[in-house]
Parts: C-alpha cells; structure tokens; sequence
C-alpha cells in the first residue's frame, strides 16, 4: 500500500490549476478492474486506491472505464455509467464500487503540497441505475409498484486535512422522497458537485440507500466520477534560500540559472498539475537547464538546500 501523509501548509503558496481526466490509461469500450502491481491508479497528483482479488475476479475501491452500455441490466454491466460516456463528453471516467466507501488522497510520492479540489463530476453506473427504476432479484424497484416509496440513493463526500474534517457535502444519486411523484428521479446525467475550497489531502465517498436488508445495502454500491477539479497549493517556505536567481523568467529550450551558493543545491520542475517533471542539481556559478522536453506553458522550479528554499516561476515559449 503506498505511504499517505500530510505536509503542513506553510506561508507561502502556489496554486497550480489542472483537472483529472482518465482517457490516457483505457482504450474505447474497455475498463481497467486491477491496478496491480500498484495499489491503485495515479493520475497527475491524485491516487486513486484499488484491490483486486484475481482468484475470484473481484475488485473494490477504482476501476478507469471507457464502456458505454447504458441498457443492459445487472452485474456483469458493472463498469459503465448511464450517460454512456464521460463527464464534458470525454471517452473515459472512474468507477467506484465503494463497499463501504471508497476514498482519494494526494499521490505523496509525486507531489508535494496539499489538494485544494474545487469539485467532482459524478453520476449513476448504468448497474444502480437500472436496478432502481426496474427492480432485480436483489433489489427493490424505488417507489415500489405504487410510487410512494420514499427510497433513495445518497453519496456523502467528506474532504479532511490531517485527518480533520472540512467539509460534508450529501448529494442523491436518486431521491423519491417528494411528495409529489412527479420530481422523484434517479440521477442519469453528469453532475458537479462543488466544494468548499478548503485545503485537503483526502477525499472519501459513502454510499447508503433506503433499501437494506440482513447483508447490508440492496442497492448495488457503485456510482461513477470524472473531472476532478484538482489545484493543488504547493507547500513552500517564503523564500529563504538566497544567492539564486533566474535571468530568465520566458524561456525557449533554457533556463539560466545563477547561484552563489556554497555548495550544490537541489532543485525541482513542477507542471500545472503539481507534479514534479525535471530534476537535478543547481552547481555553483551561471548554468544552463535544459527545458527543451517542456510543452508551452508555466512552470515554476524550486531550490532546495538545508531546510530553505527559493521558488520562481517561468514560461516556456
């Protein structure tokens, strides 16, 4: 299991703005059910768990899926959501069996910071979705055969920041506890659920129903998420660190560098999405750092020696 910890905000941050989509990993009308060797799936900064048993086939936590069958009912229709593709029309998305809940957290062996997480697109699987409206052999039909059954269908999303709650938002993926029938509904589009832009390093997902029985929940425990809206607020000292400086803040395949530090010094690239992209050591004197690798757009690079640090930010043009 990948080691999860926190990093204390400091005085100074960035924010880096990106957004997590999946389409890279999964091919059109596929899924991806087993992370292994990993523990789970990494996308930019966000590490998504997953546990997958090959002897029995069976999986909790996150699948990535590109499946699009929107009208065939039960189990073996486990991967697909109900819109029949991604959130903003994208090809793939994320797929939850939360039993009994499912979580994100920030990918610490990549990134550096804490997550501030803005929102989170999410809808029902095609499998919870048609076991509501129509019933199955495990689960009730919502509204039962008069309609009046005040069933629902609830996902509760907590945000923490070492280990201390900052936000509890619940969100139905169907509600039929309106008095009038007509605006009962059970979830079948893309929708975003916004946060309160609090600084976390972890998100969790739990699900509950009005059906139970002697097992637990009837309803099947899966839901669907895209677009995770994903600044991240990059956890630096004020600049401590002096005698670097950047003679160039727009460059084209080079940074220069000047340090008049007494010794060689750490130094790391972070993209957009905070993720570290380049490496090295900054030496003593003027030096080039080759960023001919680096697509158009801002970066910023980080010096590190003895505790202090010195951040700048650039473009590459």
């Amino acid at each position: 299991m990948k080691r999860l910890f926190t990093l204390l905000l400091l005085t100074f941050c960035l924010g880096l703005n990106a957004q997590v989509y999946f389409e890279d990993v999964v091919e059109s009308g596929e899924f991806i059910n087993d992370s292994s060797p990993e523990a789970g799936f990494t996308f930019d900064n966000l590490f998504f768990p997953n546990t997958y048993d090959a002897d029995f086939d069976f999986w909790t936590g996150w699948a990535i899926s590109a499946t699009t069958d929107v009208t065939t009912p039960g189990f073996m229709n486990q991967y697909s959501a109900i819109v029949g593709e991604g959130a903003d029309g994208s090809g793939a998305y994320a797929v939850s069996f939360a039993s009994p809940e499912s979580y994100v957290t920030l990918d610490t062996e990549q990134t550096t910071g804490m997550l501030t997480i803005p929102s989170v697109h999410v809808t029902n699987s095609t499998y919870a979705f048609l076991s509501m409206r129509d019933g199955d052999s495990f689960a009730k039909k919502f509204g039962g055969e008069t309609g009046n059954d005040p069933d629902f269908f609830l996902l509760t999303i907590k945000t923490y920041s070492e280990n201390q709650l900052q936000d509890s938002i619940l969100f139905y993926l169907a509600d039929f506890r309106f008095e009038d029938n007509s605006q009962d509904y059970i979830l079948n589009e893309w929708e975003e659920i916004t946060f309160s832009n609090e600084a976390v390093d972890s998100i969790t997902f739990g699900l509950s129903s009005s059906d139970n029985g002697m097992f637990g929940m009837n309803t099947p425990a899966y839901f669907c998420a895209d677009v995770f809206g994903n600044p991240l607020v990059l956890s630096v000292k004020e600049n401590d660190l002096t005698g670097i400086s950047l003679l160039n803040t727009l460059a084209a395949s080079e940074l220069i560098i000047n340090s008049e530090l007494a010794k060689e010094a750490d130094y790391q690239i972070f993209g957009l999405s905070g993720q570290v992209i380049q490496n090295g050591k900054i030496t003593i004197g003027e030096q080039y750092l080759s960023v001919d690798n680096l697509t158009t757009g801002k970066y910023w690079i980080r010096v590190e020696q003895d505790g202090q640090q010195w951040v700048q930010g650039f473009v590459v043009n």
